[in-house]
């Protein structure tokens, strides 16, 4: 009788059920009738959440539940039509369907069985058997391919339900029976030999059997055993099952009668094996029956394969089961290739070390005389884009080892790389055909193989797990195994060192602001600890953009002064800074990329002797002016018209040198800080300089201290950032030099309360510390504003002709109120 719901009733009954399945860890999907709703279904793996099965019945308060088959659910199924599908499945089963799930599909007589695919099985295709009559046939189903699961509506209206005993709360699910795994493995069974053997053909066909075996070191012990004194009961009847299982009963007699002790009653025993295991043969004894441990194990298979409760599966039957299988080469070097393609139906690894395929008949190809497989996959990561290289080692044929190689991606598919980084020795077959096939076995045997990200940039970094860490040279603050690869200029960058005494790193950095005027040292400390807000001020829509130009004579120390506030984020010393003005344009953009969320010193910015020295300084400076003030980068096209990636600053940088750059647009993007001759107190320089190593202590100190408040900070800096650029756009000339003061204020107070945290400033101190800022930072507005006005047309023509009338080089008259007779004499 068709069985009626009301939509709100239904829909209820549905989401019951997905949740159950939800729990089991099944991946079901929305169906209309038997047809997905998903696009993309066939990939789902995980379970649904919560969110999805409610959006699921929202759009389909009617749907039916499918579960997915196959190696991504790791269940395959068996669809019974008919009472001649049934009948089928009792004779292949030997009269009791297998006890695992089951349930009725509600067409007449439809039935569907479900099974867990063992570990370790990578392909399970549909397989049918078409009967006779209409409506009748047994399917296996597996990948590619969903089954409706109850309690969802048949097209006639009934429902599909469980069978009474075999639901998930009665038992547990079950693995896929051998001869189910063997048809759906997509390849032909071996045809059963003939039992019209003649005895000598008989003869060959055993000892074929009996020499692939003796790879196991315990059959060639048991075989001699059984010839000198004939094996114990247990161990007669182990060798015996696992020759009729492997499908070798004749093999199996043969063995036999090498002892005195075989008889009539072994015959009789032997030929119940043979009748009990039938056509598909049945699980075979493991290597562990024989008394094999995990080492003998791994030396006979390269892997030792594990079920879901730890037990080793591997036989030794697999050796002979399939005759026509090569056997693989027993050099240890090949113990890995081995391992990685022993569930492989596609490839092989022959005595020798030759890579095979097989061909539409089952029958080996070689592919090359050498394998290969990746140990690691590596992603280099500059924060923008993603660049893939593989590790890749390999053995020649003969045992001979091959030395490691990266490849990139995209040198990986052409192939090319092989006689590249090998040489002659290594050979792939000729055509297109066998390179892809060398390239697919490589890229099968690095199923297993982890990706190991390496960062080619500095800074803050939000990981996929949701949490941020600092990169730096010697790794990261706020997470453990980051690994950061930088340009060798850039290698000094490094705050890996263990901060010891919080107080007395960040009193070392604090007494800077002693070591010149304030009016030099308190923009420069805003600007170090301005860097590690970058990122913050970057999601808050406020990125800085602009450069701090420490300008001053030749012997003002500008380069010392500045190398000291670098050595917060390193051991920088005193010479040798990580930019200059001798970099080429291209370079010192590469290097602002990369250093996110940090100091780029760009140093030694002078006159020229040649006007075309000049000429080339003036415009790198214009680069590094329009980089940082704009925070773009160069647009550059392949040979194709496609854009290049862009390399755009992502930190902060103090320039230094002897001169200003010229141009009105060019002075609103720096700041300028003048030293003067004398300003510096060379006692605490020498002092500071002593003590430089504290700084980097410091600096790793304020960035654990903003770790937990990173996820706060746009919001936080966005608002008190509006608030002080409006106080210094009131006193600037041209806004950007407004915001450059705020974004500075900003800092320099955040930095204040890290003092504070640290115990090495008083909330008296600060406050006073903050009010000097405040002043300095009015008074770089007040020469910028200067620099501004001898930048602009109109005042300099003004200032031109003063100078002019000065020095007497020109006069006005008066213009004549006369008529003027033109040159043709006309009025």
């Amino acid at each position: 009788m068709q069985q009626i719901f009301d939509k709100k009733t239904w829909t209820e009954k549905i989401r019951k059920a997905l949740r159950r399945y939800q729990k089991m860890g099944w991946p079901v999907i929305p169906c209309d009738g038997k047809k997905p709703l998903l696009p993309d279904w066939p990939k789902r793996t995980p379970p649904p959440t919560d969110a999805e099965i409610e959006e699921w019945l929202e759009k389909w308060p009617d749907m039916n539940i499918g579960l997915v088959l196959g190696p991504a659910s790791r269940i395959v199924g068996i669809d019974v039509d008919g009472s001649l599908g049934l009948e089928r499945l009792l004779e292949i089963c030997g009269g009791e369907p297998p006890e695992t799930y089951m349930y009725k599909t509600g067409s007449e007589g439809g039935l569907r069985l479900l099974f867990r695919l063992p570990e370790g099985t990578q392909k399970a295709v549909k397989y049918v058997e078409k009967l006779a009559g209409d409506h009748s046939e047994l399917a296996l189903m597996g990948e590619g391919q969903q089954t409706i699961l109850p309690p969802s509506r048949h097209s006639s209206g009934k429902l599909y339900t469980w069978v009474e005993g075999r639901s998930p709360k009665d038992l547990e699910m079950t693995d896929a029976p051998e001869w189910m795994l063997i048809r759906m493995s997509g390849k032909k069974s071996r045809e059963a030999k003939p039992s019209e053997k003649s005895e000598q053909k008989q003869a060959v066909d055993v000892s074929d059997v009996f020499e692939r075996l003796k790879r196991c070191k315990k059959f060639a012990q048991a075989q001699g055993v059984q010839q000198a004194e004939g094996l114990s009961e247990d161990d007669w009847f182990s060798w015996a099952s696992l020759f009729v299982r492997a499908g070798h009963g004749d093999a199996a007699l043969a063995f036999s009668k090498l002892s005195f002790k075989h008889g009539e009653r072994s015959e009789e025993r032997i030929q119940g094996l043979i009748d009990k295991a039938g056509a598909s043969g049945g699980p075979m004894p493991r290597c562990i029956t024989f008394g094999c441990t995990r080492e003998d194990v791994e030396r006979c298979f390269g892997k030792a394969n594990e079920n879901e409760e730890g037990d080793i599966t591997n036989s030794p039957g697999s050796f002979v089961k399939d005759m026509e299988k090569p056997l693989p080469p027993t050099d240890p070097a090949y113990a890995p290739y081995v391992a990685a393609l022993i569930e492989s139906t596609d490839y092989a690894i022959d005595e020798r070390g030759n890579l095979l395929t097989f061909d539409r008949k089952g029958n080996p190809c070689k592919i090359g005389n050498c394998v290969a497989r990746p140990t690691k996959e590596v992603i280099r990561d500059d924060g923008v884009t993603q660049e893939r290289t593989f590790r890749i080692e390999g053995v020649l044929v003969g045992g001979k080892k091959l030395a490691s190689v990266d490849v990139s991606a995209t040198e990986f598919k052409r192939m090319g790389w092989v006689a590249e980084a090998w040489g002659i020795g290594p050979a792939i077959k000729p055509g297109f055909g066998a390179q892809n096939l060398c390239r697919d076995a490589i890229q099968n045997m690095g199923t297993d193989v982890g990706e190991h990200y390496i960062y080619t940039h500095m800074g803050w970094r939000k990981l996929s797990n949701g949490k941020w860490c600092f990169l730096h040279a010697g790794g990261s603050i706020g997470a453990d195994n980051i690994a950061v690869e930088l340009e060798r200029s850039l290698e000094k960058y490094r705050l890996d060192k263990a901060v010891e005494d919080l107080k007395k790193a960040a009193q070392a950095s604090l007494r800077l602001l002693m070591v010149a005027p304030l009016e030099v040292t308190i923009p420069l400390m805003a600007l170090v600890y301005l860097c590690a807000l970058c990122e913050a001020l970057r999601e808050a829509g406020i990125e800085p953009t602009f450069v701090l130009w420490l300008f001053g004579g030749t012997g003002t120390r500008k380069t010392s002064l500045g190398m000291l506030f670098l050595s917060h984020f390193g051991n920088f010393g005193t010479k040798s800074p990580p930019a200059s003005f001798k970099d080429t344009a291209n370079a010192l953009e590469r290097k602002a990329f990369a250093a996110k969320d940090t100091l780029l010193l760009i140093d030694d910015f002078h006159p020229q002797a040649s006007s075309y020295e000049s000429q080339k300084m003036a415009q790198i400076a214009q680069r590094v002016l329009r980089m940082f003030g704009d925070r773009i980068g160069r647009g550059r096209l392949t040979s194709s018209i496609q854009f290049q990636k862009e390399f755009p600053p992502r930190g902060m940088a103090l320039v230094t040198g002897e001169d200003l750059p010229n141009g009105e647009s060019s002075v609103a993007r720096f700041l300028g800080v003048e030293l003067l001759q004398g300003a510096i107190d060379l006692k605490a320089l020498t002092k500071a300089q002593n003590e430089a190593p504290l700084l980097s202590e410091a600096m790793k100190g304020y960035i654990e201290w903003l770790l937990p408040q990173m996820n706060e900070l746009p919001e936080k800096l966005h608002a008190e950032f509006l608030d002080k650029r409006a106080d210094f756009q009131q006193k600037a000339a041209h806004g950007r030099s407004g915001e450059a003061a705020a974004w500075l204020h900003i800092s320099f107070n955040m930095m204040l309360k890290y003092m504070q945290y640290a115990n090495v400033c008083t909330d008296i101190i600060a406050d006073e510390l903050l009010d000097n800022a405040e002043k300095v930072f009015a008074h770089l507005i007040g020469d910028q504003n200067a620099l501004v006005a001898q930048e602009r047309p109109a005042d300099i023509f003004i200032e031109v002709l003063q100078e002019l009338f000065v020095t007497n080089k020109i006069r006005v008259d008066k213009l004549s109120t006369g008529v003027v007779e033109d040159v043709y004499g006309m009025q």
